[in-house]
């Protein structure tokens, strides 16, 4: 099931996959893609990124530090400020931000972790926006399971409509959550269709048999 540390796993390795980050970068890009769904802490972020790391999924590089050179003044006061500018900078650049990158690895497990069809509504929401990476069949057998659990949460829900200890606002409140579930469904009937139509696009023409008469 994905969930906590797996779900976060996901979630870097699918921004990670696109390109390179720094930790900050990547957590203002988790906030970006995700929104309210990504309440994703430093203290929990470079964490992963480390197992990521030690498990071979994600890279480490140093950036480099500027070495370009402070230009003097002529004044002594300038050469002054020139001079803690340099060593400011020297005691900075010591160590540069660590830059991270997907692996080969990361990407297999990304695609299993996008395969792994367990979880809630919102590892599914994480896994659509990273589905890219997947192929078309992929994507199209992801979209059929969850309208597969969609249907059956509908089905189970008309069930209980006939049960008449429910207040009028109560009844209301089913009601809301029904025609959200019926919105997913055709939302989903959407996906599917668009990537088969995908498909039946990228496959090349024959020609006839026999070929062109003359």
């Amino acid at each position: 099931m994905i969930g906590g540390e797996r779900l976060l796993e996901l979630t870097v390795l699918g921004v990670l996959a696109d390109q390179e980050l720094h930790g900050y970068e990547l957590k203002k890009r988790l906030t970006e893609l995700l929104g309210t769904m990504s309440s994703v802490s430093f203290g929990s972020l470079y964490p992963a990124l480390n197992r990521l790391e030690r498990t071979g999924q994600v890279a480490v590089v140093e950036a480099e530090s500027d070495t370009s050179p402070i230009p003097t003044s002529g004044s002594l006061t300038g050469e002054v400020a020139a001079y803690r500018a340099r060593r400011g900078r020297t005691a900075r650049g010591r160590r540069g931000k660590k830059v991270y990158s997907i692996t080969p690895s990361g990407r297999a497990r990304l695609r299993d972790l996008l395969l792994d069809h367990t979880g809630d509504d919102r590892s599914f929401s994480i896994r659509v926006a990273f589905c890219r990476h997947l192929n078309p069949q992929d994507r199209i057998d992801l979209f059929q399971r969850r309208r597969t659990e969609v249907a059956a949460q509908l089905a189970e829900r008309s069930a209980s409509r006939s049960d008449r200890r429910i207040d009028k606002y109560l009844g209301l409140l089913r009601e809301h959550h029904d025609e959200a579930l019926e919105r997913d469904l055709a939302w989903l009937d959407r996906l599917v269709s668009e990537e088969r139509q995908t498909q039946s696009d990228a496959q090349p023409e024959h020609e006839p048999s026999g070929g062109s008469r003359t």
